[in-house]
């Protein structure tokens, strides 16, 4: 079983729809669907956005299904153009910049105690010809300079809401977590929110053909 973990219904649908053998349900009240992609048993859930919703679909599809992987596919911003708009990328690590302690524990930005890191890994161990990136999350869309500096900091070039914590959960319970991310908008190229609502569609409809590809080698 291989779990998949996908923020939007708009992201999931065009995944949902080349699905064989689906049946319909429901993990912690969101969207489920079980079925099988190339042969292989998958469940898509459509979690919704966010770091909470993310990291509690995860944890049930772990409970549950006992998956050899999670994927977490889907669209996110890009912070320079180191990366380009309608392009995805093989995630390699993640942070939470919204994770801040710093005032009172005098560590960097994204650094979690009881982990002792900053980075959650990400399982590049593929046959990809997809570009690698850095994943920075918090539960904000933002184009604010203060986030936009605050991710270049964190050498970090792509911003989402939810792949840091579903990094963070499948490091808790030893699963390996694959994250690829098709660039919806990039900073500094116009409006942000416009850029996204322009090319939403335009990545939704490649994440079939790339999650494919990548669930060939699992």
């Amino acid at each position: 079983m291989i779990g998949i973990i996908i923020a939007l219904h708009s992201e999931a649908k065009h995944l949902i729809d080349k699905l064989q053998d689906v049946t319909q349900t429901k993990i912690t009240n969101k969207p489920a669907f079980v079925g099988k992609l190339n042969g292989k048993k998958v469940v898509i859930v459509v979690c919704g956005i966010g770091k909470v919703s993310s990291a509690i679909a995860t944890q049930k599809v772990i409970d549950t299904y006992s998956p050899q992987y999670i994927i977490n596919v889907g669209s996110c911003g890009g912070t320079n153009n180191s990366v380009k708009v309608k392009e995805f990328y093989l995630i390699d690590k993640c942070i939470q910049f919204d994770f801040d302690v710093t005032e009172i524990d005098n560590v960097e930005i994204g650094y979690i105690q009881e982990y002792d890191m900053r980075y959650f890994p990400a399982y590049t161990n593929l046959k990809s010809s997809l570009q690698t990136a850095t994943l920075a999350t918090a539960d904000r869309f933002s184009s604010k300079e203060q986030d936009i500096l605050t991710v270049s900091n964190c050498e970090c070039n792509v911003r989402d809401m939810e792949g840091g914590a579903i990094a963070q959960t499948c490091f808790s319970n030893n699963v390996p977590f694959i994250c690829i991310k098709g660039i919806s908008d990039v900073h500094g190229q116009g409006s942000n929110a416009q850029q996204f609502k322009q090319n939403l569609e335009s990545v939704c409809l490649e994440i079939p053909k790339i999650v494919n590809e990548i669930i060939q080698q699992l």
